[in-house]
């Protein structure tokens, strides 16, 4: 369910980051957004809403047990802090006030979710790593 969830929100915040750069549509009054940013911002939303409960399950047994093992340390310090990071700035793309502000949170919201699949990634394969040494 975590990776499902993951791999949703990776879609959909990629899929909305190339209709909002770059699915511009020529419209009456000159270029319109894509018709199809809306629905996927939408889907984002909710799939980030699954996300953060699923992501919660994670933190009493999964988190802790790698802690207590010493395992992937680094890696999970970085996702723990990018989630935390992702969840602000989420919401501060719902609050926030002023174009440059909102433009601003933006790239601190797209930039460190791109970074987090990278990252995920190095984790599940060092994690597979170490459990089988």
């Amino acid at each position: 369910a975590v990776y499902g969830a993951t791999a949703l929100l990776l879609l959909s915040g990629a899929a909305w980051l190339l209709l909002h750069y770059y699915g511009a549509i020529e419209g009456e009054f000159g270029p319109s957004p894509s018709p199809w940013e809306h629905p996927t911002l939408a889907v984002h939303g909710a799939a980030a809403m699954g996300f953060l409960f699923l992501f919660g399950s994670l933190l009493p047994v999964h988190v802790m047990r790698g802690l207590a093992l010493h395992r992937n340390r680094l890696t999970g310090y970085a996702l723990l802090a990018l989630n935390g990071l992702l969840a602000l700035s989420g919401y501060g793309l719902y609050y926030a006030g002023g174009d440059q502000l909102r433009a601003a949170i933006s790239l601190l919201h797209w930039l460190p979710g791109l970074l987090l699949a990278v990252l995920l990634v190095v984790h599940i394969v060092l994690g597979r790593r170490q459990r089988s040494e």
